[in-house]
Formats: C-alpha cells, structure tokens, sequence
C-alpha cells in the first residue's frame, strides 16, 4: 500500500506536469507568411502572443505523419523571410552545400598564395630599384653593356633617365 507521502509527491508531478505551458508568437512576415515563435517578432509586426500546452501528447494524434517524397523546390531549406531552415536540408543538399564551402575555401588559399607570391616580388623589386636609384644618385661611374656586348659608362643625360626609370619602377612597386 502506498503512503500518503508518496501519494502527494504522485499528485504533486501529475498537477505540475498539467500547468506546464510556453508564450508562443503568431505574426505575418513582410511576404505575408504566418510565422511561429518563441520569440517576440520584430517590432513593426503585429503580433498576438498565445499560450500553449507543452505537456507531451498521447495516442493517434502524436504520432507524426509519415513524410512524403516531392520534387526539391528552389528554396528547399530555407525561409525566405529570415534565411533559417525551414526544414531539415536533406544528405545531399548538405553535401552540396560542403562541398560548395570546401570549393570556395581552396578558391580563397589560392588567391591568398597568388597575393602573396605577388607582395613578396613586388618587395623585391622595390628593394633592387631603391638600391639601384641610391647608386646612381651616389655619382660614381656607372657601366652597363650594350647590345654588342661593350661596356659603356653612363653619361650624365643616361644617368638621367635611368634616376627616372628607378624612379617610376620605385613607384610602382614600393607601395
């Protein structure tokens, strides 16, 4: 036989399980679709909040339907509205979508390797154009050899246009 304590600990959880209820929220989206949440909605939307019974249900009518196979749509798992789910995306919307992001990923290494390959020459360009402007700014003799394989020393309107060379070459590199 039971006790009375156990009695009204039984009868305790039974009225405590009876109250059990949430603040749901009913409001219509900016694309007139009704949406619910627990959540308030944003605040240029009307919305009338409702309680509802969160106790589990029982018999027929808690058991979900069984789900049917349609076509995809083109906005298969997604709400337009917020861009959340709308339903679980299936395992090859999920796989698409990885490999879509896995893509993208090695796309973007890519790009950074190229950049810096590209910043790592342009230092170096930079380097050997500011050393040579600082050699020929110095006023020593400078040689160069011409396309019959003679040495020529540069003369001072020569000397000129290479200041200007390095110059330009500096500007461009030396960002």
């Amino acid at each position: 036989m039971k006790t009375p304590i156990q009695l009204f600990v039984a009868l305790a959880v039974l009225l405590a399980a009876a109250t059990v209820t949430a603040q749901v929220y009913k409001w219509v989206d900016k694309d007139g679709k009704v949406q619910y949440t627990d959540t308030p909605p944003p605040t240029d939307v009307k919305s009338t909040p409702k309680k509802v019974d969160t106790r589990p249900a029982s018999g027929p009518a808690a058991i979900p339907a069984a789900p049917t196979k349609s076509a995809p749509d083109k906005d298969a798992g997604k709400d337009i509205a917020k861009g959340a789910p709308a339903r679980p995306l299936t395992l090859e919307e999920r796989s698409k979508e990885s490999d879509k992001r896995r893509a993208e990923r090695v796309e973007a290494e890519k790009k950074a390797t190229e950049q810096a390959r590209l910043d790592k020459a342009n230092q170096e360009r930079c380097k050997e154009a500011t050393h040579y402007l600082r050699d020929l700014e110095t006023g020593r003799p400078i040689s160069t050899t011409d396309d019959a394989g003679e040495r020529k020393i540069l003369d001072d309107a020569a000397r000129s246009a290479e200041v200007a060379r390095a110059r330009s070459a500096m500007g461009q590199s030396c960002k």
